[in-house]
């Protein structure tokens, strides 16, 4: 755990000392459509909402731990974003947001009027033309939404209207999804869902938010039985938090905005916005339970939060947390949560988050003040041609609880010794060909035994068809109790329906703990994916997956549906 904290603080440092002044970004809200192997994800927003490969994701999943991701493919209404943790799990319909530069959304400057030559009193009027019109006193800018262009102030050069001026308009998506899985001769992990995730803005003409997420789900739940839920992910009323109200507060059920590290509240927030972006609040309510019921009312929580930040773009902020939480009226948590983000225009990006437990002497399993319960540090480079560099490292243990945040309950000597270290460093190369090469390894560790992953592989553009990608991967990869060494095929493309991506894997896997007769076998899968724009403001994914080992077939079917609106 030490060397863990050794990196997190020297790489923090490393990103102070390269903090640069860039043209701000635009954070455009979005949610994950879908979710591919390989830790890839597909998103709700595309070339119409000015996204473009390469640009930054940042995902907020309700546990708290926030992600982020690169986006690799571009289509009209949605985008595929690589996640740089590819192991981390991101449930469909989780927030986020991409960092869109502001003058990428500028205008275009319309040229500066031609001179007028001033008027000759001695030069008499041709015959025929007009009397000068008389003078006429500009009518009044009213306030509007004005797009920032380059050379233009910041904050434009009209009033922006309050959010109270705003027409009522609600926006959002209704989905619908089913997925059919058989694996070793049980269908336990099929699953049928439909929900909605949607906000009206100005609901009530005093510019507050009302904002809804929530399915109906049809699943095996972590009891292991078949049954029904009807599970409410958000329903929140907002107000505040702007230019114009810089005071915010929130109750219902939500993320917090600020400090989502914390988690889902069922509660109530206030917060404040400084007049340079610093924001500073607190908050007070249940944290719910993150299983198939999403009960609460057994852990009561406060907290409170600080987020500094360098300018109104937040290209470069930190903060710092503090949240207090108890157990059936019982002292249970004290968790301190740090972060850091630099986000410039060029060079490095760096994100790091830290969870620091504080035991204060009580007589628990932990034996030390503070526990470094997760720690979470990326970082990154993109060229110009679309080369780059992506690290990333993850550290996390087992917090001494009160609260069952897990189905099954843990042995002491688990909080006391468990814990897992990951690294991962991704480099890819494009060359002027339009051929992408890459190299990705990935180390871990815990307390029993560490293992890896090594990737390289190459994809070219338009070899089998124009506007398509194909691409062939090595892979070794190492396990706790097997291995597999194997070679990828895939391929992406458009197509009159839409678009169609395609895989075929063959492996030799390897396992210890069997015989010698049966210690190896060859895993043959294929599987296929297409995304489609079935008009109306409805989309669809479609997709099969199949795998074969030795006498044993597993594989899945599933379809998800999306309206916008």
């Amino acid at each position: 755990m030490g060397n863990g904290r050794h990196l997190v603080l020297a790489t923090a440092l490393l990103a102070v000392a390269g903090l640069a002044q860039d043209p701000v970004f635009d954070e455009v809200a979005l949610r994950v459509a879908s979710v591919r192997p390989g830790g890839k994800l597909v998103i709700d927003r595309g070339n119409r909402d000015h996204v473009e490969v390469g640009d930054r994701v940042v995902l907020l999943p309700r546990g708290g731990a926030i992600l982020h991701a690169v986006v690799r493919e571009i289509e009209e209404r949605s985008a595929l974003v690589e996640l740089i943790d590819r192991t981390a799990t991101v449930p469909v319909g989780s927030k986020g947001h991409v960092l869109v530069p502001r003058a990428r959304l500028a205008a275009p400057t319309p040229p500066p009027p031609a001179p007028v030559e001033p008027a000759n009193p001695d030069v008499p009027k041709p015959v025929g033309q007009e009397p000068d019109a008389p003078v006429v006193a500009p009518t009044p800018r009213q306030p509007e939404e004005e797009p920032w262009r380059p050379g233009m102030p910041l904050l434009g050069t009209t009033r922006p209207p309050h959010p109270k001026e705003r027409p009522a308009r609600a926006t959002g998506y209704l989905y619908a999804g089913a997925n059919l899985v058989r694996t070793l001769d049980t269908f336990s992990h099929s699953y049928a869902r439909t929900g909605a995730d949607m906000e009206v803005e100005n609901v009530d003409g005093l510019g507050s938010t009302l904002r809804f997420a929530g399915e109906f789900d049809w699943s095996t739940e972590y009891n292991g039985e078949t049954g029904t839920d009807l599970r409410l992910f958000e329903f929140s009323y907002e107000r505040g938090g702007t230019r114009g109200e810089p005071l915010r507060w929130q109750v219902g059920r939500f993320l917090p905005r600020d400090m989502p590290e914390f988690g889902l509240l069922d509660g109530a927030e206030i917060g404040y916005r400084r007049e340079n972006g610093d924001r500073f609040g607190a908050s007070l309510g249940y944290l719910p339970e993150l299983d198939d019921d999403m009960n609460s009312f057994e852990d009561l929580q406060v907290a409170a939060w600080y987020l500094w930040n360098a300018d109104l773009g937040e290209r470069t902020s930190w903060g710092l947390g503090y949240q207090k939480s108890w157990h059936h009226s019982k002292q249970d948590r004290d968790l301190l949560v740090a972060k850091l983000r630099v986000l410039p225009s060029e060079g490095w990006d760096f994100a790091t988050t830290i969870w620091l437990d504080y035991y204060y002497g009580r007589d628990d399993g932990k034996g030390t003040t503070f526990g470094l319960t997760r720690a979470l540090v990326s970082t990154s480079r993109r060229w110009q041609g679309g080369s780059g560099l992506e690290f990333h490292y993850d550290h996390e243990e087992y917090p001494e609880l009160l609260r069952q945040e897990l189905p099954q309950t843990l042995l002491p000597q688990t909080i006391l010794d468990a814990h897992n270290d990951r690294l991962t460093g991704h480099a890819y190369w494009r060359t002027d060909g339009g051929s992408l090469w890459r190299l990705r390894a990935t180390g871990w560790t815990d307390q029993d035994a560490s293992g890896g992953t090594v990737e390289i592989g190459c994809e070219f553009d338009g070899l089998l068809q124009s506007a398509a990608r194909t691409g062939l991967t090595l892979f070794e990869v190492q396990g706790l109790t097997s291995s597999v060494t194997g070679v990828r095929v895939d391929h992406g493309g458009d197509f009159s329906f839409g678009r169609l991506d395609m895989l075929y894997e063959l492996g030799l896997v390897h396992h210890d703990d069997q015989p010698t007769d049966r210690d190896d076998m060859l895993q043959h899968r294929l599987g296929a994916l297409c995304t489609s724009d079935l008009g109306g403001q409805w989309s669809g994914t479609f997709f099969a997956d199949a795998t074969l080992w030795d006498s044993e077939f597993s594989y899945g079917l599933g379809i998800y549906l999306q309206r916008r609106f």
